[in-house]
């Protein structure tokens, strides 16, 4: 069946329990429960209107059971239940889902293959569906034949990747006569994140442990330049060498720096340089750098993102300050809702479909608006 919005005719598969409330207010569905997740909603609940957020699921057995408007601290005119099943989140017909719970494929795609072959359109936060990846294709496969089964579209994106760092690069590049290299920056303040994401990124270790949990892999810095940096030379028609390079320099902290949770104390990583490098015909042709810090003003560093594409024409981007890691992560993914309802059935980049924008209208207005193809 295809989703009829005020007389409109999407043409698009929907969810087969219901497209949508018999208010034409179309209901939406959300996975996690952490700090991306909490921002969605709040940014749903006080700037968004015409949809419902009909339910939330949630690993944390904490947030199991309550009521989501409380734990992102916003207004809600009914309770917004957090389940511990994605099967009861799905049996309320959400038209999409937003997912904003990991980072990492192989943690997501039975949540993905769960709600696409059901007929539930999916954003999600998690870095690796933002491009196809080599060693990751049996996943991307997978989920992207369960979408066209479900007849239900895939998005991976965020702030980075997802726009800063190769969405707006690609915009960008339509200025262009020709490109030399590209380098982008980005220095985030991060002291407003948890000790969950600090870990996984690699602050609050000591150097040793540092450099170990880099060696072994279990700690990860920055998830999705690859992403980023294959999406853009693929978009501009290039091929990389070979694989993306990566290198990382820590900030040790001299004295404790201050978190949410408590301070990390001396002699312990409050930050790091993350730099990952793409090569073409043989010359290093893109260059992304993400500098994490809990306090980078201190330290000497200016919070921004910049993109600086070297040319005849040169094009450069200056944001000051720079994007909020949760704000601009949350608004993306729910900005993109309308676009991934949109979609063609599958997954794809965020490169090969319409700028996401803010539906202040409605999203029931927005819907049907984007290219279908």
């Amino acid at each position: 069946m295809s989703l009829t919005l005020d007389g409109r005719d999407t043409g698009r598969v929907s969810c087969p329990r219901g497209d949508q409330k018999e208010n034409g207010v179309l209901p939406i569905g959300m996975l996690g429960s952490g700090g991306v997740a909490r921002h969605a909603t709040r940014l749903l609940l006080n700037h968004r209107r015409d949809y419902e957020l009909v339910g939330v699921c949630s690993a944390d057995p904490a947030a199991i059971g309550k009521d989501m408007a409380d734990i992102a601290g916003a207004a809600s005119n009914r309770p917004i239940p957090v389940f511990g099943d994605l099967s009861d989140l799905l049996a309320l017909s959400p038209v999409a889902v937003i997912d904003g719970s990991r980072s990492f494929l192989h943690l997501v795609v039975d949540d993905v293959v769960a709600c696409v072959e059901a007929g539930v359109n999916f954003v999600s936060a998690c870095e690796e569906l933002a491009h196809s990846e080599p060693g990751r294709e049996a996943d991307w496969d997978r989920i992207d034949e369960a979408a066209k089964r479900g007849g239900a579209s895939v998005l991976g994106t965020g702030v980075n990747p997802g726009f800063i760092f190769d969405f707006l690069v690609l915009a960008a590049s339509g200025l262009c006569w020709n490109i030399e290299s590209i380098r982008g920056r980005r220095v985030v303040d991060v002291s407003g994140f948890g000790r969950d994401i600090h870990r996984r990124l690699g602050i609050g270790y000591t150097l040793d442990e540092f450099n170990a949990g880099h060696a072994d892999g279990s700690i990860a810095g920055h998830v999705g330049f690859p992403e980023s940096i294959r999406m853009v030379i693929e978009g501009l028609g290039l091929e990389l060498d070979g694989p993306v390079t990566q290198e990382f320099m820590p900030y040790v902290a001299t004295d404790d720096a201050p978190t949410l949770y408590g301070a990390v104390p001396a002699g312990s990583t409050e930050g790091f340089l993350h730099t990952a490098r793409g090569r073409v015909n043989g010359e290093e042709f893109m260059t992304l750098d993400l500098l994490l810090h809990l306090r980078p003003a201190e330290a000497g560093h200016e919070i921004g993102d910049s993109i600086d594409i070297e040319g005849e024409h040169p094009v450069r981007i200056r944001f000051r300050p720079g994007n909020d890691a949760l704000y601009a992560t949350s608004a993306h993914l729910v900005n993109s809702i309308p676009t991934v309802i949109d979609a063609p059935p599958g997954i794809r980049p965020v490169s090969q479909l319409p700028a996401a924008r803010a539906w202040l209208g409605g999203l029931s207005a927005a819907v049907g608006t984007g290219a279908d193809s």
